[in-house]
């Protein structure tokens, strides 16, 4: 393959990984709580929603792909609390129940009385099936989806500020800083970085697939690096859009619910002919990250919890019924679960990513003791 192809591959597969549910809520979000300062809460969502991920992805490439190396520094035991408290949330207790309700929220906007419980139902049903059948059809759908839903945002996003005017920033005390600091924090929500501890593997493994024979480590990082600035690229223009979407808006989503925002926009904007199509390919769009979430965490809890004592089939099956389950607390009652989690542990990962970073290009010791000390002033912090 040749190096550009490979780069701009790479980079659009890094997109992928990181383009879910969340990503479409959480930036317009931002926007609308940005009190017209839509330029710093898109600079604070892109460095913890992009730079951190990215961060992730680099430092379980310089760990080969290996959770153990990148978790050696606080034992196997806290490997096990790690990975079984990053998996469940982006499992069956957080992510996948999210991509059921933003789901729900997008087919609601086409068929008003579909209820919740009725379609987190069929689709736990559609994503189990996917699952077992994940290696004939999820690639195809994500082929098509995330190049659809790009177009679509992008189309949105200029018809938008052409129909509408932009937002005149508010001024006082702590305004701004309040903006950039609710995207920053609502960047934690994206919960990337967890992803990036898994999904990392597809890369590191396409990577490695097309390297040629001799071809040094320092040349695969820089291929890496280049190819981030691609996805990363790609990844904060499209957060930027949707954030200056949620600014734009900002009043009329005063009463419209987190997982229904982005299909209250496509309509505003796109009209009522263009705007279903767009709803579908985000129902769409959320299943196949469904799909690959709850293979995931089918996998950990067949192997590691139950140590292969139930097959695939039925870990697979309690994946979707805890997800079922969390899906009826709606979007705000899952935030209200997973926010106080992910705020606690994830300044210890970012140390721990950065921590890892660090011991494997300038091979400072790896210790235990930032990770640890970073957790313990959270806690104190909360308390």
């Amino acid at each position: 393959m040749k190096k550009k192809a490979l780069i701009l591959s790479t980079g659009f597969a890094m997109f992928s990984m990181f383009f879910g549910s969340g990503n479409l809520v959480f930036p317009l979000l931002v926007g609308q709580q940005s009190s017209g300062h839509y330029l710093l809460s898109a600079l604070g969502i892109f460095i913890t929603g992009v730079i951190v991920p990215f961060l992730g992805v680099l430092a379980m490439m310089l760990c080969k792909g290996n959770l153990q190396e990148f978790f050696r520094s606080i034992g196997k035991v806290g490997t096990f609390v790690f990975s079984l408290i990053v998996l469940t949330l982006i499992g069956p207790l957080g992510v996948i129940p999210r991509c059921l309700i933003v789901a729900h929220g997008a087919l609601e906007q086409v068929f008003p009385s579909v209820s919740l419980l009725g379609a987190s139902f069929f689709a736990c049903i559609a994503v189990y099936f996917l699952t077992i059948n994940r290696n004939k059809i999820v690639p195809v759908l994500g082929t098509i989806l995330t190049p659809v839903l790009l177009v679509a945002i992008f189309a949105i996003a200029v018809v938008a500020i052409f129909q509408q005017s932009l937002p005149v920033p508010l001024s006082g005390n702590g305004v701004s800083w309040h903006a950039f600091k609710t995207g920053f924090f609502q960047g934690y929500n994206t919960m990337d970085l967890l992803a990036s501890f898994f999904f990392s593997t597809f890369i590191i493994e396409h990577l490695q697939s097309t390297k040629k024979e001799g071809v040094c480590e320092k040349t695969s990082l820089t291929t890496f690096f280049r190819s981030a600035l691609v996805g990363g690229g790609l990844l904060a223009l499209v957060y930027f859009f949707l954030v200056v979407l949620g600014s734009i808006y900002a009043p009329q989503l005063a009463l419209i619910q987190p997982q229904e925002i982005f299909g209250y926009v496509a309509f505003q904007t796109l009209g009522s002919l263009a705007a279903p199509c767009m709803c579908i390919a985000v129902v769409l769009a959320c299943l196949t990250t469904a799909v690959v979430l709850a293979a995931l965490f089918a996998d950990f809890l067949r192997k590691d919890i139950l140590q292969n004592k139930l097959g695939n089939k039925v870990s697979l099956a309690i994946t979707m019924a805890l997800a079922f389950f969390m899906s009826t607390l709606k979007f705000s009652g899952i935030m209200m679960i997973l926010g106080p989690v992910v705020e606690l542990i994830y300044p210890a990962l970012i140390m721990l990513t950065i921590v890892n970073i660090i011991h494997k290009l300038w091979g400072l010791k790896n210790s235990h003791w930032p990770t640890t000390l970073t957790l313990v002033a959270k806690i104190y912090s909360v308390l």
